[in-house]
C-alpha cells in the first residue's frame, strides 16, 4: 500500500496559486475591500486505511472564521477553533499488548485557510475556483488498560490534515438565496501516535492514516438575511470503492 502522499501541500499551494492567477480581473479600481467574520460548525466522517485494515474516523469542528474580499470575485478565508476527532477502530500491533483503539474522541486545535476566486460567468451561473487546507494538531488522551494483574496505561492522540481544491458553480437568483454545487479533489491524511506502558514493559507506535476517498461532491447555499448577516449550509458525500463518506456544515457571517 502506498504511503500518504507527502507532496499534497505543495500541490494544494500550486493549485491555489493557479486559481488566483486565473481569477477574473476586477474591472473597477474604486471597488472597496470587504470583511466579514462569524462562526461555523462542521461534521465529517472518513474511511481511513493504514497498513493493517480499514476503519472509520469522524470529527466535529467548531470554528471562528474571517473572510477578506480585497476585490469582488476574490475571497480569502481564515479559520481557527477546536476539533473533536474520533479514530475508534485503529489497530496497533507493535506494542507489548496489541490494541484496538476504542477510547473515543480526542480534543484538538485547528487552523485553516482557503481561497475562492471567480473564473467565469455564464448567464446566471458563476464558476469559481475554491481551495481549502485545514490542520488539526490533536492533544493526547490517557486511559487505563483493564484486565491485567499489573498496572497499565495507554496514551495517545491524532494529528490530521485536509486539503481540497476544485470548481464551485453557483446559480445567481435575483434574490437573497444562492445555491451552489462543488466538485472537489479531497485529501485526508495524518497519524495517530500511541504509547503503552504495562508494568515494566513499554512500547510506542505511530499509525499513518489516509482517507479512502479522493473526491467530494457537495450541495450548499448562501442566504443573505440582511445587509449585515448571511447564513451558509452545505452537505456533501465522498465516494470510494465499496462505500461512501459524508460531511455537513453550517455557519453564520457578519458583514463589517
Amino acid at each position: 500500500m502506498k504511503k500518504p502522499p507527502r507532496s499534497l501541500p505543495p500541490v494544494f499551494l500550486s493549485l491555489t496559486l493557479l486559481v488566483l492567477f486565473t481569477a477574473v480581473p476586477s474591472g473597477a479600481s474604486e471597488n472597496k475591500a470587504s470583511f466579514r467574520a462569524g462562526i461555523s460548525f462542521e461534521h465529517f466522517s472518513r474511511t481511513v486505511e493504514d497498513k493493517v485494515r480499514l476503519s472509520k474516523s469522524s470529527a466535529d469542528l467548531i470554528m471562528a472564521r474571517a473572510e477578506i474580499e480585497p476585490r469582488p470575485g476574490l475571497v480569502f478565508d481564515l479559520e481557527a477553533g477546536f476539533s473533536l476527532s474520533n479514530f475508534n477502530g485503529l489497530h496497533f500491533v507493535h506494542l507489548p499488548i496489541s490494541i484496538d483503539y476504542e477510547a473515543g474522541a480526542v480534543t484538538g486545535l485547528l487552523i485553516g485557510a482557503g481561497v475562492r476566486a471567480g473564473l467565469l460567468r455564464l448567464g446566471d451561473f458563476d464558476i469559481e475556483g475554491v481551495g481549502r487546507f485545514v490542520y488539526s494538531p490533536g492533544s493526547t488522551k490517557t486511559w487505563t488498560l483493564e484486565g491485567f494483574s499489573v498496572p497499565g496505561t495507554s496514551r495517545g492522540g491524532p494529528t490530521w490534515m485536509r486539503a481540497s481544491v476544485g470548481p464551485r458553480i453557483s446559480y445567481i437568483f435575483p434574490g437573497k438565496f444562492v445555491p451552489f454545487l462543488s466538485i472537489l479533489g479531497s485529501w485526508f491524511w495524518g497519524n495517530f501516535k500511541l504509547d503503552e506502558t504495562l508494568s515494566d514493559l513499554y512500547g510506542q507506535e505511530t499509525k499513518k492514516i489516509r482517507g479512502k476517498s479522493l473526491v467530494e461532491i457537495s450541495l450548499g447555499a448562501d442566504y443573505k438575511v440582511s445587509d449585515r448577516i448571511s447564513l451558509r449550509a452545505e452537505a456533501g458525500f465522498l465516494p470510494y470503492a465499496g462505500g461512501i463518506d459524508g460531511t455537513v456544515s453550517a455557519g453564520c457571517l457578519f458583514f463589517f
